[in-house]
């Protein structure tokens, strides 16, 4: 039987700290109690051993292993009770290290989440006190994270102004992903009535994220040559004459650029306040949608009714000018795929006969309809099926999409573009995902472009990686769209930092076309943390980065008036124009579509 021993290193004096310094206060966590008890889990003695470490100032850690685990539980995870009371405004401070050994996520990182929380009769008594999610690299890191107790209108009366031990617990929450993750020395110290902000916190780094970092520079330089083009709107009287003095509006309708987001249609077609507000939301911010589940392959597979609801929306956005992603063709493992077409596993000829005619059915439903369609999706992890008819069969499914959906950008869509380029042992590695785009370009599939998904843990791929990986794959020839990005992690600055500087790479890329996230409103999203909008609607700091460019930063809305040659000149953000022009009380209004080309138009009064 493994060893479930848990050494746990404290601090043990009591002061008040200054900013920056280590602080000092009363350990939580006994001494005499060494054991972290997992919970949720079928086979208990199997999660967690005590195993050695090289290279730290700590020898020891515990590996939490949930790779084979099978439970119905939806709370997983290991837990310590405290040992001595808190009161209502103590401040404490919790610290801890950990890496990941091994995950099947796709950002290729473990998952955990943090919580100190109230117990009431043995139960949480939401909400806790402190709720924290980090995505784990392979390194080891360091989490520093301060708590402030504070008891609020959720919380239980038994909660009067001093919390006993038995009521409160420290808690590693995980979820089903299999994973194997390392936790280091836990320190969790009661500091008393400091300020929180005193405390240290982790901040999360990443390589190319100091104000004057190199890309920066030069991101911009290509942004201003590859993303905007030259418009002059000339102004003629009906006889010809140029125009001096006319007003000009110059305001974007739809830039040229693909921003986008994954949505629920139920909130398309609902008729509440929340629904009014995302259907708002959408179209203010967004200019192509991805639906999250609806066209996945073995959601629609056989259900007309479905179809039909999916065509209402589609119907809906199109007539919106929100362009719509298809996602997704094929899934090529049995888990994403159709219920019982794994028993054609031994038939080859009827497996491939199968997925021929999904792909027809669906392209005859949205036939016109898509501007964008993800035939093959992770590859890289799901690939059973691929195993079954060969890599060869991945032509046919293109070859089919294109017969079926000929004015649709179709798609190669997977998730590691970001990761490392050797094999960590799953395969989940960047050339992997490279060599396959490769031998679908080389052996003439009908492949339009590439779609990374981008999901993004704590230990996020530095800038000049991304934009290395992004030159590489642009010597495939092939547009590159990220698909399904988002940000796992709560910690606000972090993640407005990230996000704005990897839309500036990407943007400034001659290879991007687009940025799609995987949701933008907390009630609506597979990751709460990441959502742009909170459940009420608030705006996240990660979110106003988000709008702030796309909306200020790179579009144009400018007013001017026309010189003595009739001419207005202006450099703008490539993408959709309405012109307008007034002299005299007369006006005239003109769309146009303007690139790095540049566009002259004109306008007769």
């Amino acid at each position: 039987m493994k060893k479930q021993i848990f050494l746990l290193f404290f601090l043990s004096s009591i002061g008040n700290v200054l900013p920056g310094q280590t602080p000092h206060g009363t350990a939580l966590l006994s001494k005499d109690i060494h054991v972290f008890r997992p919970f949720g889990f079928d086979k208990k003695s199997d999660v967690v051993e005590e195993v050695p470490v090289a290279g730290q100032a700590f020898i020891k850690a515990l590996r939490v292993n949930t790779t084979n685990q099978q439970s119905t539980n939806r709370e997983l995870g290991i837990t310590l009770p405290l040992t001595t009371s808190v009161k209502n405004g103590d401040v404490l401070w919790l610290t801890f290290q950990s890496r990941c050994i091994k995950s099947s996520r796709e950002s290729g990182e473990a998952l955990l989440e943090v919580r100190l929380e109230e117990l009431v009769d043995g139960k949480f008594e939401w909400p806790a006190f402190m709720e924290r999610g980090f995505s784990v690299g392979k390194d080891w890191v360091q989490t520093s994270i301060p708590i402030e107790i504070r008891k609020l209108p959720f919380h239980s009366k038994s909660f009067g102004d001093v919390l006993e031990p038995n009521n409160v617990r420290l808690v590693f929450r995980f979820d089903k992903y299999p994973q194997i993750l390392e936790i280091g020395p836990v320190t969790l110290l009661n500091c008393g009535k400091v300020f929180v902000n005193d405390l240290p916190r982790s901040t999360v780094s990443y390589d190319g994220d100091k104000p004057g970092a190199a890309w920066r520079s030069t991101a911009q330089e290509r942004i201003e040559k590859i993303r905007k083009g030259d418009l002059t709107v000339v102004v003629e009287d009906q006889n010809g004459n140029k125009v001096a003095g006319a007003q000009v509006s110059v305001r974007m309708l739809r830039s040229a650029f693909n921003w986008g987001t994954a949505i629920n249609s139920s909130f398309i077609s609902g008729d509440n306040a929340d629904a009014k507000i995302y259907r708002d939301t959408l179209q203010r911010y967004f200019n192509q949608v991805v639906f999250e589940n609806e066209l996945k392959w073995k959601y629609w597979f056989n259900k007309d009714d479905h179809f039909e609801s999916a065509l209402k929306t589609v119907d809906w956005l199109n007539e919106k000018k929100i362009s719509v992603r298809g996602h997704v063709m094929v899934w090529p493992s049995w888990k994403h795929s159709p219920k019982g077409l794994d028993a054609l596993k031994n038939d080859t000829v009827a497996l491939q006969k199968a997925i021929v005619e999904s792909i027809r059915r669906s392209t005859k439903y949205f036939k016109g309809k898509l501007s964008q369609w993800d035939v093959v999706n992770e590859p890289t992890m799901h690939h059973e099926i691929i195993d079954v008819l060969g890599q060869q069969a991945m032509l046919n499914w293109f070859n089919e999409a294109r017969k079926g959906a000929p004015g649709t950008k179709l798609f190669l869509n997977d998730f590691t573009m970001f990761h490392g380029q050797k094999d960590n042992g799953e395969g989940l590695n960047s050339d992997y995902f490279y060599n396959t785009a490769k031998y679908l370009v080389e052996k003439g599939a009908p492949i339009d472009a590439i779609g990374e998904q981008a999901h993004i843990g704590g230990t996020p791929p530095g800038i000049p990686l991304v934009l290395s990986r992004l030159d590489k794959f642009s010597a495939l020839k092939k547009p590159i769209q990220i698909t399904e990005f988002d940000i796992y992690s709560d910690d606000d600055d972090f993640k407005a930092r990230y996000i704005g500087d990897f839309m500036t790479a990407l943007f400034s890329h001659p290879s991007a076309i687009g940025f799609v996230q995987w949701g933008f409103w907390e009630k609506a999203h597979w990751l709460p943390m990441g959502a742009l909008w909170d459940k009420n609607w608030n705006l996240r700091p990660h979110g106003k980065v988000y709008t702030d460019l796309v909306t200020k930063t790179w579009s144009t809305n400018v007013r001017g008036t026309t010189g003595k040659n009739g001419l207005y000149n202006v450099r703008v953000f490539n993408g959709e124009y309405d012109i307008t022009v007034t002299h005299y009380g007369k006006t005239l209004q003109q769309q146009c579509t303007v690139d790095s080309r540049g566009k002259l138009i004109t306008v007769k009064l």
